[in-house]
């Protein structure tokens, strides 16, 4: 068992383990475009649209009352949604449903960042290992085979029925895991969904800070004050050491927030 009670380490998928940047986004708007023949360039597809997801995920979650969410829907129900509302506003003809699908498919081929692999791989010898991520079952179960790795557990958005930061989906982790929160080092680049979430379930945190612009990060409420992170850490193989420091292995050499 590591020190302090640390059994397991989680981690965020988009954006931690694999790569989820804008550039990938719009390429798919594109193609989106070009295959649906919308007569619009995909830029101001994915203008429109990014607009409406980004909404979604602001207000998909009521962290004064989570219970009191908006029901819940799917990535790719929201997604449908928002390209039948694009559509709409742009007067395009366009097939909403095939749209979302296509983004969904799309997901599932992002590769690991280059540090994730081998970092997955060492720290599987230091605690047993986990992903929660804001995710559909089948756009997060494709990434995970797509880059060959497999985990104790895997909890998705879709399958908790629930978003991070609510600690309802932190709560099904723990559960999955038979574990309580301070058993759980919790890895992610978002500084609210990620590190804010996990931090309000019990859980320690590092925030891992890619160099990327990733739309799936949500933008936090206003005069939220966010809880920081334990460790924060510039790539995934900083977490190796980190891991062997907690077991009582090796001195921490990661930076402590």
């Amino acid at each position: 068992m590591m020190a302090g009670g640390i059994r397991f380490i989680a981690f965020d998928m988009f954006g931690t383990l694999v790569h989820n940047d804008a550039a990938e986004w719009r390429a798919a708007l594109h193609a989106i475009a070009r295959e649906q023949a919308l007569g619009i360039e995909g830029d101001a597809l994915w203008k429109e649209w990014s607009a409406r997801e980004v909404a979604f995920r602001k207000t998909r979650t009521n962290m004064a009352d989570p219970a009191a969410s908006p029901p819940f829907r799917t990535y790719r129900q929201a997604w449908r949604d928002a390209f039948v509302d694009t559509f709409r506003e742009l007067h395009l003809e366009g097939d909403a449903e095939t749209a979302a699908d296509f983004c969904v498919d799309a997901l599932t081929t992002h590769e690991a960042f280059i540090d994730a692999p081998a970092a997955v791989e060492a720290l599987g010898q230091h605690a047993r290992l986990a992903v929660l991520s804001n995710a559909d079952d089948r756009f997060l179960d494709g990434t995970i085979a797509h880059n060959g790795w497999a985990f104790e557990a895997v909890v998705s958005s879709e399958n908790a029925r629930a978003y991070k930061p609510d600690p309802r989906i932190f709560a099904t982790l723990c559960q999955r895991l038979g574990a309580v929160p301070n058993e759980v080092l919790y890895v992610g680049d978002s500084p609210y969904d990620d590190v804010h979430g996990a931090g309000l379930a019990g859980m320690r945190t590092v925030l891992v800070r890619r160099d990327q612009n990733t739309p799936g990060r949500t933008p936090p409420p206003e005069a939220t004050a966010l809880l920081g992170p334990d460790f924060a850490v510039g790539s995934l193989a900083e977490l190796v050491p980190l891991a062997a420091a907690l077991a009582g292995e090796t001195p921490a050499r990661a930076e402590r927030s």
